[in-house]
């Protein structure tokens, strides 16, 4: 641990030796930071299991305690201050937020300094998973919310302690796949080995034409197929800087908005894409898709084996995918496929396959309710009964995953393949079994490869 010193809170000792004939210039003046320390009586642990959806006012004298991770110096976060817990003998970790009504906080609240919390008469809130702490705020419709804690009651409220340590002893490193849960919201997390998606490169890290909620969205992803949003304000410092086509690894205060999370960086200098980037042979992201119409793409068979309903294209919030919905069918049975175009497997060596999948209204986990990966090098482009089709081991979500929620497949081993491919991805479902009639759709379908 090393002493904090704040402009606001220390006071100077000059020590000077002076004398009629002494030629030494006097010592630099000390820095004494004065601010004293609390007890804390409670952990951030208890506050959060006496919290829930609804604002809750807390009455007693207690104090909790955390460090500061997040910042506002470089404009991409406003009026709100991420704290957590050092790690604990178990390895856990705490995060939360305080909304405050004020801006340039980061002066007295600087990342890694120790700030005690005065919970007397505060309120606390558990919002898309993560929890707040601040000021009672109702709106115009007379819903309560936990709000931001006025000017005049910030450093009431949060008590910047004499101590910091480095955000080094804080952050801790993560796949997209590990991060993603709640119990790391509103904490520092690096993501290893990941680079944006392809289309981000050459874009801002915040544009008017991708403005969602005063704010740009691009996808992270890693080797496995696993994306994260990364979210830059429009009054970000570096909202108009060029995306970084590298790889490497990216640090930033993990947050969450409806089932998304997102990460959110301090500064650029988060961002450390420094390594050569990896590069798919074989890609497709759904961009081009029609929302609700069948699909059609070059090369791509989209067959009905088993009733009339087809794989279609699905826009949501921009991104498009394909589902196979079975909603207005009948049909007790419905098999449906989706085949790529033929891969040729000579030209590059130690390939790997990856995709996202997402799942709702999946009611149980059922070979009759299910999706399928399946590879052939014998198909002959329209009939899928006459090929043979090896199935193919990989990640898909389930029954107990959220809704929309889109899950990594894992990197999928195809170096032992020659020849052309094919990969197929088979729904089955029930139009009139109403335990058997879940939807799955399929995103960023992407082979990799060494030459």
């Amino acid at each position: 641990m090393k002493t904090y010193h704040k402009h606001a809170l220390c006071s100077l000792l000059l020590i000077t030796m002076l004398s009629g004939c002494d030629s030494k210039e006097p010592e630099i003046p000390e820095l004494i930071c004065a601010q004293p320390d609390f007890t804390s009586t409670k952990s951030v642990a208890d506050i959060r299991a006496v919290s829930a959806a609804n604002p809750m006012k807390y009455l007693y004298e207690d104090v909790i305690e955390a460090f500061v991770v997040s910042t506002d110096e470089s404009g991409n976060f406003f009026k709100t201050i991420s704290l957590q817990t050092s790690l604990n003998e178990r390895g856990d970790v705490e995060g939360f937020s305080v909304g405050v009504d004020a801006s340039n906080t980061y002066i007295d609240y600087r990342v890694g300094n120790k700030v005690y919390v005065k919970m007397q008469n505060q309120f606390s809130d558990v919002y898309f998973g993560g929890l707040r702490i601040g000021s009672l705020y109702v709106n115009s419709f007379g819903e309560a919310t936990v709000g931001r804690v006025s000017q005049n009651d910030i450093k009431k409220v949060l008590n910047a302690s004499c101590t910091t340590i480095s955000e080094e002893e804080l952050v801790r490193k993560f796949s997209i796949e590990d991060v993603a849960i709640d119990a790391n919201l509103n904490t520092l997390v690096e993501l290893e080995n990941v680079q944006f998606a392809e289309l981000a490169l050459g874009r801002q890290y915040y544009e008017e034409l991708n403005d969602v909620g005063g704010a740009s969205n691009w996808y992270l992803l890693d080797q496995t197929g696993n994306h994260l949003i990364f979210r830059t304000s429009s009054y970000a410092k570096f909202a108009s800087n060029k995306i970084p086509n590298g790889s490497g690894s990216v640090r930033g205060v993990l947050t969450k908005y409806g089932t998304d999370y997102q990460l959110i960086a301090r500064s650029e200098k988060d961002v450390n894409l420094t390594q050569g980037r990896r590069v798919a042979y074989f890609t497709e992201d759904f961009q081009t898709v029609e929302h609700n119409v069948t699909l059609k793409l070059a090369g791509w068979a989209n067959i009905a084996q088993t009733g009339t309903k087809f794989w279609k294209g699905v826009i949501k919030s921009g991104n498009g995918c394909t589902e196979f919905n079975i909603a207005s069918t009948k049909n007790v049975l419905n098999a449906a496929w989706l085949i790529t175009p033929k891969i040729d497997m000579d030209t590059h060596q130690n390939e790997t396959l990856t995709f996202r999948t997402a799942q709702h209204h999946l009611d149980v986990d059922s070979p009759l309710n299910s999706l399928e990966v399946l590879i052939s090098t014998n198909f002959d482009g329209l009939n899928v009964t006459k090929a043979t089709w090896i199935p193919l081991q990989v990640k898909l979500p389930n029954q107990a995953t959220p809704w929309y929620q889109f899950v990594g497949s894992g990197a999928i081993d195809l170096s032992s393949y020659t020849g052309k491919i094919n990969i197929a991805f088979k729904y089955n479902g029930s139009g009139k079994n109403l335990a058997l009639d879940g939807t799955f759709q399929l995103d960023d379908i992407q082979i990799f490869g060494n030459k």
